[in-house]
């Protein structure tokens, strides 16, 4: 058999702190009630605005000191890493451009050579394949960059 549940909080303990018997008032007629405060800020941005900093600085003197240059550490980084990026991506859209373009002249050398054996079959194919590729290529790739739907909007800068 289960007991049955609990409906109510239990009853609080009195405290050391407690002065008489809960729900007892004062001599005056006014009951003692516990109050908890809280306060929350927030901010947008990597700083905090000037009166949350002159609270820091109270708490601890050299706080705006250190807060703003870990904002300069920060920002460093963000700087440095987002240089590296755009380098590698610089890098590897080169790869791919030289790639492509040893690709594409290998296969008209091959499309030659076919020519010069009398295959001009195999050489208009492989020759005319490669010629219409490396357009369609040109092609698409202009296309994308003035169609807005084809591309992913810009990446916005967030605070963490």
């Amino acid at each position: 058999m289960r007991k049955p549940r609990r409906t109510r909080p239990p009853a609080r303990q009195a405290g050391p702190t407690d002065q008489g018997k809960p729900g007892q008032g004062t001599a005056d007629g006014h009951h003692d009630v516990p109050v908890l405060v809280g306060r929350e800020i927030s901010w947008r941005g990597p700083l905090p605005p000037p009166a949350v900093i002159e609270e820091f600085r109270q708490l601890v003197p050299d706080a705006p000191e250190r807060i703003f240059r870990q904002w300069e550490g920060e920002t460093e980084h963000r700087r440095s890493y987002e240089t590296t990026a755009l380098e590698a991506s610089i890098r590897r859209d080169l790869i791919g451009q030289v790639s492509a373009a040893l690709f594409a002249l290998s296969a008209l050398a091959v499309a030659a050579f076919a020519l010069w054996m009398s295959q001009p079959w195999v050489a208009g194919t492989i020759g005319g394949g490669t010629i219409v590729s490396v357009v369609g290529a040109f092609l698409y790739r202009r296309r994308s960059k003035t169609d807005p739907q084809a591309t992913p909007p810009p990446m916005t800068d967030r605070p963490a």
